[in-house]
């Protein structure tokens, strides 16, 4: 019985290998555009920094048709009760959250990070990964 479980396991290993191995992780749901966007060539990327009390992104887009749309989703986590809230937060190619006043105590309200949907003309669309988490303390 042993010897025909190694075997079977194996004979397995070796067909993985045979075939190139394991199969690769798919990419995250959030990185795929639509049927269109592939047809299209429509990309978008965006990056976020920090001021004194506000996250203010910007998104890049190239391909597609203009004029884009663009819809900004961010999530805000709150350590002291465990929960993270998910609400849009601007329409243009940049948009900004503002974080409250610092208390002076250093302690976390919130964290924050961004994510951008863009539309062309065509309708096609693609959404960003959330991107860098930032603190609002």
């Amino acid at each position: 019985m042993k010897t025909g479980t190694l075997v079977a396991m194996l004979g397995a290993g070796l067909f993985l290998l045979g075939c190139g191995g394991p199969m690769e992780d798919a990419p995250a749901e959030d990185t795929l555009g639509t049927g269109e966007e592939a047809l299209s060539g429509l990309t978008a990327s965006h990056s976020c920094y920090q001021t004194f009390n506000d996250m203010v992104c910007t998104a890049t887009v190239s391909g597609g048709v203009p004029p884009y749309s663009y819809a900004w989703t961010e999530q805000r986590y709150v350590p002291a009760i465990n929960r993270t809230y998910t609400s849009g937060f601007g329409s243009g190619s940049t948009a900004s959250s503002t974080c409250p006043e610092p208390d002076g105590t250093g302690t976390v309200v919130y964290t924050l990070r961004a994510r951008v949907r863009v539309t062309d003309a065509t309708g096609a669309s693609v959404t960003t990964a959330y991107g860098d988490t930032f603190i609002c303390s």
